[in-house]
């Protein structure tokens, strides 16, 4: 019994002198608490501080914008919203001073804008894109109601819309230029100088005037008009349905020479490809091409 005594006093010794250093390490870590609280609420402090600082800051910058659009002189940044908002395509923005390639809104009607990409560097600039093919990133066997609202994204491969083409080129007269590119890397284009197409009544039919051009002596699209053809709308002339035989949307006439929006094949996969992305006088009729892309600008561009 007095064994077991003294090792029951023993093990409370040790309990104690645990108790003592948890009760240290509790101080301790009271301590650190406390001061990680004090530099929290000086930190809340100081953001507070910065917060209002920022807030002043943009009160100053936006009263010296009011002021500047006083004296006439509009920050390129503000000029830059305004402009987008009021203009008609990328040929209005080239001339409002805007020169880089990019994405741009324009207002397609007084109700409703359009995001778009300008090609401000070829042949003078101006060019609004409604066509593009590059790497087969989009699939282009869509239906009558995706081609007509368009699909894929405006700064890469994409359609912009039969819509919105048919609004556009309904404003004023418009040049088309098609640009195709080979697998070899040869680079050569179609030039219309008249391009419309029809409303959604009409089959958004395709109207051209006046070809020339790198991509071949005579023109690889319809010159004399032909209806827009999907795989669920079959506008053609030719009883084997054209769009389901050479796949993609496209103003087939009977077949025709060309489809800018058939399959993508790539390299090494390109050739005897009837279903391919064929420009007839460019390539010949079993080539399909690497990138192509179809922009427009007004007529009396300059």
């Amino acid at each position: 019994m007095q064994a077991m005594e003294s090792r029951h006093q023993e093990e409370l010794e040790m309990l104690r002198e645990e108790k003592g250093s948890l009760q240290a390490l509790v101080a301790k870590q009271s301590g650190v608490i406390r001061e990680l609280e004090t530099q929290l609420t000086r930190t809340t402090g100081n953001s507070t501080a910065m917060q209002r600082q920022q807030q002043e800051m943009m009160d100053t910058v936006h009263n010296l914008i009011s002021l500047c659009n006083k004296d006439g002189v509009v920050p390129n940044s503000t000029k830059r919203v305004d402009e987008e908002k009021t203009f008609r395509d990328c040929a209005d923005l080239y001339q409002a001073g805007f020169h880089k390639n990019g994405v741009y809104t324009i207002h397609i009607n007084a109700q409703e804008t359009k995001k778009v990409h300008c090609n401000m560097e070829t042949a003078g600039g101006g060019w609004t894109i409604i066509q593009r093919r590059e790497n087969g990133s989009v699939d282009f066997q869509k239906t009558w109601k995706e081609y007509k609202m368009g699909f894929g994204m405006v700064s890469a491969e994409h359609w912009l819309g039969n819509e919105f083409v048919y609004l556009l080129t309904s404003q004023r007269q418009y040049a088309l230029r098609v640009e195709l590119t080979d697998w070899d890397g040869h680079q050569a284009f179609s030039l219309y100088d008249r391009f419309h197409i029809d409303s959604e009544k009409r089959n958004y039919r395709l109207f051209l005037k006046s070809h020339s051009g790198t991509a071949g002596r005579q023109s690889s699209m319809v010159i004399h008009g032909a209806d827009f053809s999907t795989k669920d709308m079959d506008n053609d002339n030719c009883i084997c349905k054209c769009a389901l035989m050479l796949t993609g949307g496209w103003w087939f006439d009977a077949c025709g020479p060309s489809n800018l929006n058939g399959m993508y094949f790539t390299k090494g996969q390109h050739v005897g490809k009837l279903n391919g992305i064929k420009w007839h006088y460019f390539k010949g009729p079993s080539y399909s091409l690497r990138a192509t892309t179809m922009m427009i600008r007004p007529l009396d561009f300059s």
